[in-house]
């Protein structure tokens, strides 16, 4: 609905008037109508009516009541001001007809066909990777600002380079209208801009193109602000965008995860446009805790602090967890002072971590991120006291987590078997003394300690299981094999 204010604003530039009196401009108006003797006043209507001099608002019972005066005559001033009136119920009735399209439609499409066939000029939506997630029919056409990659279609470099170098991209994030900029790069053009924020965070970006002789009104840049709002709530449906703490290159980052990627050098060139470095070591962390999208732990500032330990690393929010991407140039030895920032945050946040093997192959990121998911799964189980699992020590454990049971099962070497009836049947401890054997590094002396053995009855137990299973404890090679074997055991037993 118009106020008061907007149709005196309105009066004031188009009609050079000045608007005088004691009125409520936050009153809203529907009917303009021209003053009649005897006439009752009806609180939705602006009656205009002749007098001297200025034009006077004024709020009257009942209604309010403009005086016309001037080189303006009543019958010009309605005509106006019903024009004014007419294009507001255009403008809401289109901005509900898109709310209700989202309904039916479920996706952003068909919305902005309709946005362009209202505004008349091409319309792009974006993420904050620039991604063009939707483009209006016209804008498809458009012959400059868009790339191909792979099967899906981004901002082109030199344009990302350009909202950067004229600073449109600081404009967009800490916008919450929308504005018009006229880029230098495009003098034939201007450009309306309006972010899309989802829990005041910053999702992405509506784009109309204009012509750079029109002149946008508020019309214009209403209704962009409402398309906007609309976006938001069509994002908001999918997990990716609720969860977004405003960092431009996270939707890059789930799309590497996903391995949607098979160029270095494209992966290398994005990165660098989204102010990050591509070095030569990875690592992938997966911080996991029960209740993201309520939690103050998802915010700005807790992930600020996170990132701030691993210089040039990046995070995002997905799949009810941090994410959290190690980049650098040294290699990623994570233990000691370098773990504890990590595994202390993760504590202080009652979460658990897991952490894949570093490695070098970007474009392996995808199968590095499922072996973190997978050591995060197999971590928990064997061992809930712990906060952070680390690949490199549960690698046999994540092996067979890619087995089947029955095909674990017959990889047991089969004289554990023949130790374990054996000791059912005459009450020996075979097992057990091969086990710790192998635990205390193959060390007679430290096996015997924890056994609280005297070293020669550990011998003689030794020689016992080499003469039942005729061999030789010494054989390094079926030493390996044994502790291959009790690891698949403990793993098939929980």
């Amino acid at each position: 609905m118009v106020t008061l204010e907007q149709i005196a604003e309105h009066l004031r530039r188009t009609c050079a008037l000045s608007v005088a009196g004691s009125y409520d401009g936050r009153r809203g108006v529907e009917q303009v109508e021209l003053l009649r003797p005897g006439a009752g006043l009806r609180e939705d209507t602006l009656y205009l009516c002749p007098g001297e001099g200025e034009c006077v608002l004024s709020g009257e019972q009942g209604g309010s009541v403009l005086y016309c005066g001037g080189d303006h005559a009543p019958e010009q001033l309605y005509g106006i001001i019903r024009e004014l009136l007419s294009a507001e119920v255009r403008l809401n009735d289109q901005i509900s007809r898109m709310y209700r399209m989202l309904a039916v439609t479920g996706g952003l499409s068909a919305v902005i066909e309709a946005a362009e066939e209202y505004l008349q000029y091409p319309i792009s939506i974006c993420d904050a990777g620039y991604n063009i997630i939707e483009r209006s029919p016209r804008m498809r056409r458009l012959g400059y600002g868009q790339q191909m990659m792979q099967s899906r279609v981004v901002l082109d470099t030199v344009e990302i380079e350009s909202l950067k170098r004229l600073k449109i991209e600081r404009q967009i994030y800490e916008s919450q209208q929308a504005f018009v900029v006229h880029p230098e790069d495009h003098p034939t053009d201007q450009w309306i801009f309006c972010t899309i924020r989802i829990q005041n965070v910053m999702a992405g970006y509506v784009a109309v193109c204009l012509p750079a002789d029109v002149e946008p009104g508020d019309t214009e840049l209403r209704f962009t602000t409402a398309l906007a709002g609309v976006c938001a709530v069509e994002m908001q449906k999918h997990e990716f965008f609720v969860t977004r703490t405003g960092m431009k290159y996270e939707n890059f980052l789930v799309e590497l995860l996903e391995g949607r990627f098979d160029d270095v050098n494209l992966i290398s060139a994005r990165l660098e446009l989204l102010d990050r470095r591509f070095c030569k070591n990875f690592c992938i962390a997966v911080l996991r805790c029960s209740e993201p999208h309520n939690s103050d732990l998802f915010n700005k500032r807790q992930m600020a602090t996170l990132r701030s330990v691993y210089p040039n690393s990046m995070s995002v929010v997905y799949g009810d967890a941090i994410v959290l991407f190690l980049n650098q140039d040294d290699p990623i030895v994570l233990k000691g002072d370098r773990l504890l920032p990590l595994e202390s945050f993760a504590q202080r946040n009652k979460m658990k971590v897991g952490v894949s093997q570093p490695f070098t192959d970007i474009l392996k990121i995808n199968a590095y991120y499922q072996q973190t998911l997978n050591v995060l799964e197999i971590g928990e189980l064997h061992d809930q006291s712990s906060t952070v699992y680390l690949a490199t020590e549960l690698l046999p454990q994540y092996l067979f987590s890619n087995c089947s049971y029955t095909g674990l099962e017959v990889g047991i070497h089969h004289h554990l078997f023949l130790l374990r009836e054996h000791d059912e049947r005459y009450h020996t401890e075979f097992i057990t003394t091969l086990r710790t054997y192998l635990e205390c590094d193959r060390s007679a002396a430290k096996a015997a300690e924890r056994l609280h053995l005297h070293r020669s009855t550990f011998f003689y137990r030794v020689k016992k299981i080499e003469e039942l299973l005729e061999v030789s404890l010494t054989d390094s090679g079926l030493m390996f094999l044994y502790e291959l074997s009790f690891k698949i055991w403990d793993y098939l037993s929980k």
